[in-house]
């Protein structure tokens, strides 16, 4: 049996713990440690709780694909199988705008390279000459309130530890721990590590609103410069999002917010969203999160820190949930290479 910390509770450390123990919750002694866990009062000084959580294919590496699809099929299985985690199948229409002239057949890295990958695709609008690509196919959304609470429950349940900790400022303030391994699934706290130190680690903020609305698929529309999404959660309500900015600007009035993402819900699905309005909608929920990017791509690889050896999981950027257990996946595969 091999002692294993991750540090970070988020859904990338949450991810990594549930595939290490789906085979043998046995085999290893796991303990998280982090300073936020799924249930607490909510805070900006993480991330996951504040996702719109919807399967959209992002970019990336070959092995970055391989996550995200690997993910899918996992969440896919999830829905299936346990409803109570809020994870739910849906059809999600993926639109590409802007006058960047792609066609639904590019399947190159800056095109549509899940065409085919993903279960039930189907072509809407070839795209091309200014006429926008358009494409279906079976994808899956979840509450990340729910869906949190949920995996922590599940994982205590196979015998994971949760361990509270402070601040800390270095990998190696975990050493006393006396781990085998340590996953370090800290996410933007690894721009500021001392032993880590990771200047390709930038922070932006999100806005999110959840008003009622009968919308029970997901769409997104990825414009020039704007990228709008709306996924419905099937209770009488969707999330209507997409606007990004950096961390460091002022935050917007909700009122600006509200005009600018239920205007474009209203332009791109009109007979859910009838008024162009926000005065017109009944808003539930409005969620303002702190991001961690890392245009440079998914951190997956080994490292021996003040003589821990410590694998990284970190930098997904927008896609938290989207790689979360294909990156776990490869994480543990990393683990297990060190015993």
């Amino acid at each position: 049996m091999g002692k294993i910390t991750i540090f970070g509770a988020g859904i990338v450390g949450l991810a990594t713990a549930a595939i290490l123990t789906d085979n043998d919750p046995s085999k290893h002694e796991i303990t998280i440690v982090a300073r936020d866990f799924p249930g607490d009062a909510p805070s900006q000084d993480w991330a996951s709780p504040w996702a719109c959580a919807g399967w959209v294919a992002l970019g990336g590496s070959i092995p970055e694909q391989k996550m995200q699809l690997a993910a899918l099929a996992y969440l896919r299985t999830l829905a299936a199988e346990h409803p109570e985690s809020s994870v739910r199948q849906v059809k999600l229409t993926d639109v590409f705008g802007g006058g960047g002239g792609i066609k639904a057949s590019d399947t190159g890295p800056a095109g549509l390279w899940y065409n085919g990958r993903v279960p039930g695709f189907e072509v809407l609008e070839e795209g091309g000459d200014g006429v926008e690509a358009r494409v279906r196919f079976a994808s899956v959304v979840l509450t990340p309130a729910v869906f949190l609470g949920w995996l922590r429950k599940r994982l205590v349940e196979r015998g994971v530890k949760f361990e509270r900790i402070g601040e800390i400022k270095a990998l190696g303030e975990l050493a006393h721990l006396g781990h085998d391994v340590l996953v370090n699934a800290s996410g933007g706290a690894s721009r500021g590590l001392e032993d880590v130190r990771d200047a390709m680690v930038v922070t932006d903020r999100t806005y999110v609103t959840v008003v009622k609305s009968d919308f029970q698929e997901a769409f997104v529309h990825r414009g020039s410069g704007v990228y709008t999404y709306i996924f419905g959660r099937g209770d009488g309500t969707a999330v209507v999002g997409g606007v990004s900015e950096p961390a460091s600007d002022p935050v917007k009035p909700w009122g600006e917010v509200h005009e600018d993402i239920l205007g474009r819900a209203h332009a791109h699905l009109r007979e859910h969203f009838p008024s162009p309005k926000a005065a017109d909608y009944q808003i539930v929920d409005n969620s303002v999160g702190i991001r961690p990017l890392r245009p440079a791509g998914v951190r997956f690889e080994k490292q021996e820190i003040h003589g821990q050896k410590v694998v990284h999981a970190y930098g997904t950027t927008i896609g938290g949930y989207i790689h979360s257990f294909g990156l776990g996946q490869e994480v543990a595969q990393l683990v297990e290479e060190h015993f």
